[in-house]
């Protein structure tokens, strides 16, 4: 925001608190959100080097554990536990933002300009929706769009993409996180996906685009668009 306002940038792509700072200080409005972009993308990540998960497996697991755990008290009772995750965010060891600014889109709301702040419960979940589960076909879909936008340069088949998901996204960890807080009480079984399962959501329109994105068939998604590197080109 403060480059923003002194004229050094016209514009920025950022998460929140920093598109609300800008509408507070009425320096700028956001555009759109990602929100609107893809309904419940996948976002933020925690991510290890694998030298590190082999050598540790059991803190990993645990840091899993915690990552589930958080994400379950962000979301519980109807986001009712935000108010006391705004504070603490707000803390300057942490975001250091102003309190009102994070709760304009924390607490279920989002504005848009001075004055245009409209309901968007949905706007961060950190947890329902199966929002930390390790989906093969999340990674799978930004694979799409770097091969679509040239920073994979060669054409590669539904294969490639598969075995690079499961390379990264490992949903055995989580799954035997899970499977702890089931054991210790403090998650039920209902609140993951049910067993056995393989990784990939359900085929999805819910873009800005409306095209249907299906995990398991990434050269199909990508022949859909107008723009933009087919799975055949050559750079």
């Amino acid at each position: 925001p403060a480059t923003l306002e002194a004229g050094t940038i016209s514009g920025y792509s950022v998460g929140e608190p920093w598109n609300q700072a800008a509408v507070f200080k009425g320096i700028g409005v956001p555009v759109i959100t990602d929100y609107e972009i893809w309904k419940n993308n996948p976002e933020k990540v925690l991510g290890v080097s694998k030298a590190w998960a082999d050598a540790n497996p059991e803190t990993h697991k645990r840091m899993v554990k915690a990552l589930i755990r958080a994400g379950m008290w962000l979301d519980e009772n109807d986001n009712a536990n935000r108010e006391e995750a705004v504070e603490i965010l707000s803390r300057p060891e942490y975001v250091g933002a102003d309190a009102k600014v994070i709760a304009n889109s924390m607490t279920g709301t989002f504005e848009y300009e001075k004055g245009d702040k409209r309901e968007v419960p949905d706007f961060n979940v950190f947890f329902r929706y199966n929002a930390t589960y390790p989906y093969y076909s999340d990674a799978i879909w930004y694979l799409t769009q770097m091969r679509r936008w040239g920073q994979v340069g060669e054409a590669k088949p539904d294969s490639w993409y598969f075995d690079i998901a499961k390379q990264v996204y490992l949903p055995a960890v989580y799954r035997s996180a899970a499977n702890e807080l089931i054991a210790e009480g403090k998650a039920k079984a209902e609140d993951f996906p049910p067993a056995g399962e393989e990784g990939f959501r359900a085929p999805t329109s819910e873009f800005i685009d409306g095209l249907t994105y299906d995990g398991r068939k990434p050269n199909e998604y990508i022949n859909q668009f107008k723009i933009g590197l087919k799975p055949d080109s050559v750079l």
